[in-house]
């Protein structure tokens, strides 16, 4: 829903600013925005994406098609027509290459469709444009991350640690938290959990930081955020194997054993939970 105010924040304001000029004051181009608009807010948003396709077609040479181009490529995207949102974001770059926002869109809808090299290249000429932004570095570590570079990933969120207070960010600290965990580097993982953790505690995050505290031997802080996440939620598996693990390193074998099976049984990845914990 945030995504799609975001969306109708654009229009509106492309509206206004075209009626305060005159410039397009009651025009069938204008109308046909306003009615896209309404649509979706009505959730209409294959009938808002025909709205806009007609404006363009109605005044194909105006200044403002990159915007409506740009927020056809959104609505496809947010409606999962990732390759309909490429071409129209695409068609949109071509007209303003510049366009910061647009290739933000771009890279957003490369990297949750799998074209990793693709998104990396358009954050890569976003950052190119403006070096102070910290968004672009977060995304390339993050597919870094994706790709198992975690020696990229670290120079990418180093960069990002730079020009951002990252724990005012969960976005951010989530990065750092995954890159920790990746890296085995269980004191950085603590300190990224515990942020996380005070902002907004989930069983899957006390999972999380309840594994690193397994690793520093610091079984009784692992012992109270298993069961802090058990109150949370009594059917997070990743809570079980994080309390097969503690009971393996404290030499409680069957009850690693049971707690081993419970999170399988919860739907975690058996080849996985096989890893962790060798009895199985």
């Amino acid at each position: 829903m945030l995504k799609m105010n975001k969306i109708r924040f654009i229009i509106g304001l492309y509206i206004i600013l075209c009626t305060v000029s005159g410039a397009y004051a009651e025009t069938k181009y204008m109308q046909l925005i306003s009615d896209a608009d309404k649509a979706i807010g009505k959730g209409e948003y294959a009938k808002a994406i025909g709205l806009l396709g007609e404006a363009l077609q109605t005044e194909p040479d105006n200044s403002g098609n990159v915007m409506l181009m740009s927020n056809i490529g959104m609505l496809h995207y947010y409606t999962n027509n990732d390759s309909m949102a490429i071409a129209f974001l695409s068609m949109a770059h071509d007209m303003a290459p510049e366009s910061i926002t647009i290739l933000s869109n771009r890279a957003k809808v490369y990297s949750d469709a799998g074209y990793l090299g693709s998104a990396l290249d358009d954050w890569n000429a976003v950052a190119a444009l403006d070096s102070t932004l910290y968004r672009p570095y977060l995304s390339k570590g993050v597919i870094y991350m994706q790709l198992g570079d975690t020696l990229n990933a670290r120079q990418e969120l180093d960069r990002m640690c730079q020009l951002t207070e990252t724990a005012k960010s969960t976005e951010c600290t989530a990065a750092l938290a995954w890159l920790a965990a990746m890296t085995r580097d269980n004191a950085e993982g603590v300190k990224q959990y515990s942020i996380l953790i005070a902002d907004e505690p989930t069983a899957d995050l006390y999972a999380a930081r309840a594994m690193c505290y397994v690793e520093l031997e610091e079984y009784t802080s692992a012992s109270e955020d298993i069961a802090e996440g058990l109150k949370l939620n009594a059917d997070c598996p990743d809570l079980y194997l994080a309390r097969a693990l503690l009971n393996k390193r404290t030499y409680r074998n069957d009850d690693a054993l049971n707690d081993a099976q419970r999170a399988i049984e919860l739907g975690a990845d058996k080849q996985r939970v096989r890893k962790i914990v060798t009895e199985l």
